[in-house]
């Protein structure tokens, strides 16, 4: 039996105290008394059914009142609820973090954000020590919510929403940090109404060592996604990538001394993907910061095609510092200023 729904349950509760009333207020046929005493006998097995249903919707009315969205695995919502409703629940129903980010697809049928705000890591990259617990998707009026164990948080803003096994459905890519080894990426997937581990990146290996999402897009023209990221950006700065499949990930190529981001900064998008006819671009800065770097992906690595003399401040997005043709992914993937 499907739940009872808690918008209903006060009418229900005012419904039953009138039924009282009108009951207790019946007066018993007074012309003979064989009717006096039938419909005393009526008027007391009405009250009588009637008590025992009462503590049975005044529970209703406790449960629906103290019950919270964040204590369940899947919650249906409405699945034609309008884009602002959407956004309203979910800030009015889960503790989100101080920036208040949420993802929504183009369509608008799916939404993913950041909650359960915990300290227990410290480690202040994004500007302050606070990151999340829990992640929370809202896809077709359905409410997912995954909540990671003590060793981990998403160090992170704000959860990117791309289809990486091109299925139709979009899949939810995350930075999720272990306290004792250091930031990875996490790819989650809605697989039989559940929010499930679809493919990942493992951790750095050291705590207090973060990374940072450059593009998820297909680099190469193959019709199968890349994922592109920044290890340690602000120590070294590795930019790697690899092909998206289920699983483990491993990178393919590795270049040195990139960099897209600044600790501190709250500003993630210090990236850019570009298509022309000539093909697809990726670009990132330089660890000085005096250069944007462009790179091609073919043949399983990266070669740099593209070096532009300008010099990046790190605290505005790399898309609004150059006008940079025809961006395919930029300041809509990430969060900046």
């Amino acid at each position: 039996m499907p739940p009872l729904n808690r918008n209903v349950i006060p009418g229900l509760c005012l419904l039953h105290y009138i039924m009282v009333w009108i009951v207790s207020k019946m007066q018993p046929t007074k012309t003979f008394s064989w009717h006096r005493n039938q419909s005393h006998t009526k008027q007391w097995i009405i009250l009588f059914l009637l008590g025992l249903l009462s503590p049975c919707i005044l529970l209703s009315c406790t449960f629906a009142s103290n019950n919270t969205f964040e204590t369940t695995n899947v919650l249906a919502v409405n699945p034609s609820m309008e884009s602002n409703l959407a956004i309203k629940f979910l800030t009015d129903n889960f503790d989100q973090l101080p920036e208040k980010q949420i993802t929504r697809s183009k369509t608008n049928t799916v939404y993913a954000q950041y909650a359960q705000p915990t300290a227990k890591y410290n480690h202040n990259i994004l500007g302050d020590t606070i990151d999340a617990e829990q992640l929370v998707v809202l896809r077709d009026g359905i409410t997912y919510t995954q909540t990671v164990s003590d060793d981990y948080v998403f160090e992170d803003i704000k959860p990117r929403l791309y289809d990486v096994d091109n299925d139709g459905q979009m899949e939810i890519v995350t930075i999720r940090t272990h306290v004792k080894k250091g930031a990875g990426i996490m790819i989650y997937k809605i697989v039989n109404n559940v929010l499930t581990e679809y493919a990942w990146v493992e951790e750095i290996g050291k705590p207090y060592r973060w990374l940072n999402i450059v593009a998820i897009y297909d680099l190469d023209g193959d019709g199968t996604i890349e994922l592109a990221w920044v290890q340690t950006p602000h120590i070294g700065g590795i930019l790697k990538v690899t092909t998206i499949m289920a699983g483990k990930l491993e990178a393919l190529s590795e270049l040195s001394n990139y960099s897209n981001h600044s600790i501190g900064e709250r500003n993630q998008c210090l990236s850019v993907v570009t298509k022309t006819v000539s093909g697809t671009t990726l670009y990132v800065p330089t660890q000085n910061r005096l250069q944007i770097a462009g790179f091609k992906f073919a043949g399983g690595s990266f070669q740099k095609t593209e070096t532009i003399s300008q010099p990046v401040n790190f605290s505005y997005t790399l898309a609004s510092q150059y006008d940079f043709f025809n961006v395919v992914q930029g300041e809509d993937f990430c969060v900046g200023p």
